[in-house]
């Protein structure tokens, strides 16, 4: 009698979003396909892998010595209709079992050139002790262990689906024999992605595969902290200070305690220009450049000229326009209105708009602008996509009984609404929290990782939270050289040396915030 637990997954199945099929094409190593395919082979040798790939990234795979080794599937997009298909292809089940279908396969959502063997039979060897439909890890970076779907699983899923097939899941989660896989360290705060996706992932993937056998899973956290510029390997969030000054008093606003002096300047249309020349010249990953700082961005006289100037940066993910919509708001309603859709899908607008109460806007905000910056955005919801509009709320104790008739009134509009942490700036600004979200434990901060906060004048600070602390000029530095003095700050942050860094971190409470 065949042993229950004597058989394999039937085949691998790669599913490739057109983000990662667009990113292939254009980074496309087949060293790290071979590692990935071979590492695989590892656990179930000669094992058939199933891949959609388009036209272009097929004939590239096709000169390969992969070319024989995967069956590949052309211009499927949809992933829902990539497994149907493959679902189709099933063998029969071995036990004939009415009550237990064991036929599965290895799912992969990206190419793993990091693929840990081992944890991949581990995981493996569980989905089969508890004859599982469903298995995966919740820990684990993507990129080290396969999802494990079963034909059971798939048979159940819906004629149509509006998610992707692990969000429809976990919404459904009870009704399946679950196998997670834990496996400790948890490392879910570092946000690693070990699939071929992002220049951040390729940087990352070939950094590490260059350390050898000493790498796994165990020591993972360790090699990073050795080499902390494969982590930090690029900035995502630029904060950029194009006005200084405005005409409200703010009582959550960093300008209470700010040096005011040089109230009024601007960044010249040429700088901006110049800037925008370099970050294409040097940025090597996407970038959301968020228009803030100490200032509001509507009162620079050249608005319209500088967003389309910042539009034209070719690795820009996302512009982000903070703004209290208090003045200049034809500006901004223009610049808009002339933009193509594509461009319309890169704009943000977060209108700052705390309370809807025009005595407690007063008191908070110092004019009584509410019901213009109500106006302005009903307007804006008319010519921006629902995504690219949003309204935010500080919470603090001013307004904490207003926040759910808040939501009411912006959820009726079908406007998206931020609930946005009451920033201190650690404790430069009265107590005003509802909630306070201190960490009991430091772990490094997101902020030395990812964010660059540019000052009107072209000085870089290592955070927003301490300006005078400065790393660089932008206007006057290259983007990698600034980058790289901002390393030693995060290397202290990695190893919780809090206090040998020049900023206020043993007092911040921004720990959880992250940007992009």
């Amino acid at each position: 009698m065949m042993n229950r637990k004597d058989y394999n997954p039937s085949f691998a199945v790669v599913y490739l979003d057109s983000p990662s099929i667009q990113f292939l094409n254009l980074n496309f190593r087949i060293e790290l396909w071979e590692e990935f395919v071979n590492r695989l082979s590892l656990v179930f040798p000669k094992i058939p892998v199933h891949i959609n790939l388009d036209s272009n990234l097929s004939k590239k795979l096709g000169s390969t010595s992969l070319g024989n080794r995967l069956t590949i599937h052309e211009d499927i997009s949809k992933e829902y209709e990539f497994l149907l298909k493959l679902g189709k292809l099933l063998p029969e089940s071995q036990f004939k079992d009415p009550d237990w279908d064991e036929v599965c396969f290895l799912y992969f959502t990206g190419i793993s050139p990091l693929l840990d063997a081992d944890l991949t039979e581990k995981a493996w060897e569980r989905h089969k002790n508890f004859f599982s439909q469903y298995s995966y890890s919740e820990n684990l970076p993507p990129g080290l262990t396969p999802t494990i779907i079963t034909r059971e699983f798939l048979t159940s899923l819906p004629d149509t689906l509006s998610t992707d097939i692990h969000s429809f899941f976990l919404k459904n989660i009870n009704q399946y024999d679950v196998d997670i896989f834990y496996k400790a360290p948890d490392l879910r705060q570092l946000r690693l992605d070990f699939r071929l996706a992002s220049i951040r992932s390729l940087t990352l993937i070939q950094g590490l595969l260059q350390v050898g056998e000493s790498l796994n899973y165990d020591n993972l956290l360790s090699k990073l902290k050795e080499k902390p510029e494969l982590f930090r390997s690029a900035p995502s969030y630029l904060e950029w200070e194009i006005y200084k000054g405005c005409e409200l008093k703010c009582t959550f606003c960093p300008r209470e305690f700010a040096d005011l002096s040089n109230d009024g300047s601007f960044v010249s249309l040429e700088e901006v220009k110049n800037t925008i020349t370099k970050l294409n010249t040097e940025l090597t990953s996407p970038i959301t450049i968020s228009l803030s700082g100490n200032g509001e961005p509507l009162l620079h006289p050249e608005f319209k000229n500088v967003v389309l100037e910042i539009l034209k940066l070719n690795l820009l993910n996302e512009l982000i326009v903070e703004t209290a919509l208090y003045t200049n708001t034809d500006s901004l309603l223009t610049v808009i209105g002339t933009l193509d859709p594509s461009l319309k899908e890169k704009i943000c607008i977060i209108a700052n708009v705390t309370s809807l109460k025009p005595d407690v806007y007063k008191s908070l905000y110092g004019k009584s602008e509410l019901e213009k910056v109500l106006s302005t955005i009903d307007k804006l919801s008319q010519i921006l996509p629902n995504k690219s509009l949003h309204v935010q709320m500080i919470k603090m104790k001013e307004v904490e009984e207003e926040i759910d008739p808040y939501f009411t009134h912006f959820e009726k509009k079908g406007i998206n609404i931020i609930l946005q942490k009451y920033n201190t700036f650690a404790n430069k600004l009265p107590e005003r929290r509802v909630s306070d979200l201190t960490p009991i434990h430091r772990d490094f901060c997101w902020h030395l990782v990812r964010d660059l906060s540019l000052s009107v004048d072209g000085t870089i600070s290592i955070c927003k939270q301490t300006q005078t602390e400065i790393v660089g000029n932008l206007y006057k530095e290259s983007l990698t050289d600034i980058w790289r003095k901002g390393l030693d700050f995060f290397k202290h942050s990695f190893n919780g040396e809090h206090g040998k860094i020049p900023a206020p971190c043993l007092h911040c409470d921004e720990w959880y915030t992250f940007n992009a």
